[in-house]
């Protein structure tokens, strides 16, 4: 169906016109152009080509506002609008959806405006069936009054666009194509993440790049990293509790082991790979005299299924009580090198030879990094990443898949 077009004078001061979709995206070009200012509340916006032409007057601004619930706003246009005065997204709006479409314009004591179902996105402006009315006439009609107070009050529910949110907004946006219902608020569920994650590189990189990155390791013999990561599954599972496993297998999992110890082939390996802690002394002392907490910190850790936040800060809580009366604390290395073993598919270990590039692509300060933290540093980052919400890969990359946060390691690995 073609786009309907009607010309009707409603008084001496006021025009009314009838638009369908491309008649509204003609009709603000021509009134972006014109007009002075710029008094907007629309639910939703794209980098269409209108768009482009609209930031080019960023002097024009006086009451814009464009929603972002559901994470359906175009992120370029938000990063588009960061520091530009006048111009916010609506975040405080309380209940049900910002879902208005109010395009206002003025030049002192004339004014205009479209207002109907068309939204400021690709869709609004031509692929979709739209209506909407163009109004001209006296900025001081009762109609342009209440539409600027209209404008005015919406820009109450909004935040100016900070790099921090479009940041934070853009990896919304990722998420929500992820998901068959998006949360309303942009921002729900990644309260979490500290702000400079959400610029990590490693949210951008797709699986083909990852397993790329990870086969290309000049330090990780991927083979036989898998190997090591499958015999310590088989261990988890053979047994309800890490305290029934053998001292030398506890030694292994804890990256520990020393030579004379490895008696069978599973344990005749390089245990040193994800992490070596041989020399973390309290560490060892713990896992030598098979510590309670210790066990219950790890068998707290789910062996399949989700694991979550409250899991981890449970294993948190155990851990730290096996070191109540030692003179160093278990940190970072040794707690996640027993969480990478135990869930290789969830966890990382954080240790000195892969710290500086983990900090580097994950947007962390080395030097701050602490079990308080690691999960919002670390595992937030990462789950929000394209790589980690792949399909899973047929094939010999499967396996890669199944252990692929522990394999990251062979993407950060930078030995000396």
């Amino acid at each position: 169906m073609g786009d309907v077009h009607f010309h009707h004078p409603v008084e001496r001061h006021m025009q009314i016109e009838f638009l369908g979709a491309k008649d509204v995206d003609s009709r603000l070009r021509n009134c972006i152009a014109e007009y002075e200012e710029f008094h907007w509340a629309v639910a939703w916006g794209s980098m269409t080509d209108v768009a482009k032409e609209f930031l080019r007057h960023p002097a024009k601004l006086r009451n814009v506002t464009f929603g972002v619930a559901f994470s359906q706003t175009d992120p370029d246009l938000v990063d588009a609008l960061i520091g530009v005065r006048n111009a916010s997204v609506a975040l405080r709006f309380p209940k049900g959806t910002y879902h208005p479409k109010v395009y206002g314009f003025r030049s002192r004591e004339k004014a205009a405006a479209v207002v109907g179902s068309a939204n400021f996105t690709f869709g609004g402006l031509g692929r979709n069936l739209e209506a909407a009315v163009a109004v001209t006439g006296d900025a001081n009609e009762p109609f342009f009054r209440d539409l600027f107070t209209f404008t005015s009050e919406s820009a109450k529910y909004g935040d100016a666009v900070t790099p921090e949110f479009a940041s934070a907004y853009r990896a919304s946006c990722r998420r929500a194509a992820r998901m068959s219902k998006p949360p309303k608020d942009p921002l729900d569920g990644l309260e979490q993440i500290k702000p400079a994650g959400f610029s990590s590189p490693l949210i951008s990189m797709g699986w083909d790049a990852y397993v790329t990155e990870v086969r290309a390791s000049a330090h990780h013999d991927v083979d036989g990293s898998l190997a090591l990561l499958r015999i310590a599954q088989e261990w988890f599972a053979s047994v309800p509790s890490f305290s029934e496993l053998s001292p030398a297998q506890r030694k292994a999992i804890a990256g520990i082991i020393g030579r004379n110890q490895k008696t069978d082939p599973d344990l005749d390996r390089d245990w040193g790979w994800f992490g070596s802690m041989r020399g973390m002394g309290d560490f060892a002392n713990r896992i030598d005299e098979n510590d309670i907490h210790l066990a219950q910190a790890l068998d707290s850790i789910p062996q399949k299924g989700e694991v979550t936040k409250d899991h981890y800060g449970k294993f948190v809580t155990l851990f730290r009580k096996a070191f109540e009366n030692s003179s160093r604390m278990g940190g970072v290395p040794t707690a996640s090198r027993l969480l990478a073993m135990k869930r290789p598919d969830t966890f990382i270990c954080i240790c000195k030879p892969n710290i500086g590039e983990a900090s580097h692509r994950m947007v962390f300060s080395r030097t701050m990094l602490e079990l308080d933290d690691y999960w919002e540093k670390v595992i937030e980052v990462i789950r929000l990443s394209d790589w980690y919400h792949a399909e899973k890969p047929g094939g010999v990359d499967g396996e890669i898949w199944e252990n692929r946060v522990a394999m990251l390691d062979a993407i950060l690995y930078r030995p000396g």
